[in-house]
């Protein structure tokens, strides 16, 4: 008798969890069989469909403001008994800085079949002048179950979206293009952001077979601003070639590039101490020959003005 009561027991139980489940169709997502195969343990399973948007992919990574791309939406319905038909989705961004290549940001499924996992491919395209960070593509979905009952639910997609970078260099100038070696020279050139992203990490390395290597850190260059550079260079070697400026920088994403010029500048063998010397003499007055020369004036001085008196006493 005991066993028999207890098997009535489960099977009320069981019918009363039915029942229950079946008063609650046609409400949302959370509809809910039970079954049981002892008084201690019930395997569950969505009598509703459950469409979840499980991910995305973008086809290299990142997405290049101005440029088209494409991203695929992954998509999988949960339910392990219901089939979803006649899925539509609109895809949607704030100031349409995202929208659908195509004209249509609707996209519609005829049915996903249950516990099915299912792809979307849309062609998108950005905004050319959009800042460079990460923008949302909202998904808005709506689909029905065998009854005809109508879900709808919506998801978030993150898409990065990337700039050019653009940089410049002006106003390059040495403040001698011919130097001795070991003597001094100084390079100056502004750092031109032309871009619509950061500049992130600017550094100036410069190189060349007549200096050592010089590197010099500017920092961060905002968007339409420019970065001062100021290196003094002391030439080691004699010859003519190039002084070779490379600049490397990074954007929002840590992506590094790099931007190169280049600038002429002539270093010549130092002079000897003997012709320096020689040279020094020359080109200097010692403090004897300046009497010299003051005395040798006051005297054509004074004689000039002793002829001067002359001729006017003879007039007189």
């Amino acid at each position: 008798m005991k066993r028999i009561g207890t098997f009535l027991l489960s099977t009320l139980f069981i019918a009363g969890a039915i029942l229950g489940g079946v008063n609650q169709s046609g409400n949302g997502m959370g509809n809910v069989y039970a079954t049981s195969s002892d008084a201690n343990k019930q395997t569950m399973y969505y009598a509703t469909p459950r469409l979840q948007v499980t991910g995305r992919d973008i086809k290299g990574d990142t997405v290049k403001a101005g440029e088209e791309f494409e991203m695929v939406i992954h998509l999988k319905n949960e339910s392990n008994s219901t089939k979803i038909r006649n899925v539509s989705m609109k895809l949607s961004s704030e100031e349409n800085q995202i929208v659908t290549s195509s004209g249509s940001d609707s996209i519609y499924i005829e049915t996903i079949d249950k516990e099915e996992e299912t792809d979307v491919t849309v062609k998108m395209i950005s905004k050319a002048d959009l800042e460079q960070k990460n923008y949302s593509v909202n998904l808005s979905y709506t689909y029905e179950d065998n009854n005809k009952n109508t879900f709808e639910d919506t998801a978030s997609l993150s898409v990065p979206v990337v700039q050019e970078s653009g940089l410049s260099l002006t106003e390059k100038k040495l403040s001698k293009t011919e130097v001795m070696v070991d003597g001094k020279t100084s390079l100056t050139f502004k750092v031109n952001n032309l871009g619509l992203d950061k500049l992130r990490n600017v550094t100036v390395d410069l190189s060349g077979d007549t200096i050592q290597d010089i590197s010099y850190f500017v920092g961060s260059v905002e968007v339409g601003e420019s970065g001062a550079v100021d290196i003094n260079l002391t030439p080691d070697k004699v010859g003519e070639s190039p002084i070779k400026i490379n600049v490397t920088y990074e954007d929002t994403l840590g992506n590094q590039s790099t931007y190169e010029d280049e600038l002429s500048l002539v270093v010549k063998e130092a002079a000897s101490e003997d012709a320096a010397s020689a040279e020094a003499e020359e080109s200097s007055i010692s403090p004897v020959m300046i009497i010299v020369i003051i005395a040798v004036i006051v005297v054509i001085i004074i004689i000039a003005n002793v002829i001067k008196k002359k001729k006017q006493q003879k007039y007189e």
